[in-house]
């Protein structure tokens, strides 16, 4: 019986976690409360709160889906390009990409935090989140491109931090246009493409 009531419980979970995603993707987060989330679940006012504390507790929640299969391929990346920074930070940005692509509850995610997310009044919370872990990856970056430096595959002149921020506004960008209209263009191939010249450029300034 106890086991049983386990799998209920993180059925129930899993069951908030997927109506949370959607409507949120639909109706923004601002626009969704709690007891939408719950309706939309089948399940009731308690059982939410059971889970989830409040909204950000959701956001956090869907963050932690996707960064489980992100780790993963962070991992195999760093046995396959380790001793190269510079593929390492371009196969990161693709893998992105691609996983933006393919997986519905990262395209979702995305979807949120670019187009749903309103950072005002209770939704403060979620920005800080939000802005917490982006400036986590532009510190990670920075050092691989400190690497990239001192093993001359780019201009040690160029500023760090200005070279990772440039390149997440090149795929923060694509990513948002992408998403206002997915029949627009192939994400995949824009990105490698754009990726690919935005790294050349740092390449040839080393020259």
């Amino acid at each position: 019986m106890a086991r049983r009531t386990k799998e209920d419980a993180l059925t129930t979970r899993s069951d908030l976690l997927d109506a949370a995603e959607r409507l949120f993707s639909e109706k923004g987060v601002s626009r969704t409360s709690m007891n939408q989330v719950a309706e939309a679940a089948g399940v009731t006012r308690g059982a939410i709160y059971h889970h989830f504390e409040n909204k950000l507790a959701l956001i956090e929640a869907l963050m932690e889906r996707v960064r489980l299969p992100v780790d993963d391929m962070l991992e195999e990346l760093e046995k396959t390009h380790n001793d190269n920074p510079l593929a390492m930070l371009r196969a990161r940005c693709l893998n992105i990409i691609e996983q933006v692509q393919q997986d519905p509850h990262t395209q979702a995610l995305i979807t949120i935090l670019l187009h749903k997310c309103e950072y005002v009044d209770d939704a403060l919370p979620i920005h800080q989140r939000h802005l917490d872990g982006r400036n986590a990856c532009v510190a990670e970056s920075g050092w691989l491109v400190e690497r990239a430096k001192e093993q001359g595959l780019i201009d040690a002149s160029l500023n760090s931090q200005g070279v990772i921020l440039g390149l997440f506004s090149l795929v923060d960008g694509l990513m948002y246009n992408w998403l206002l209209d997915p029949s627009c263009f192939n994400l995949g191939q824009t990105a490698k493409q754009a990726i690919d010249t935005y790294f050349n450029g740092l390449m040839k300034q080393s020259a």
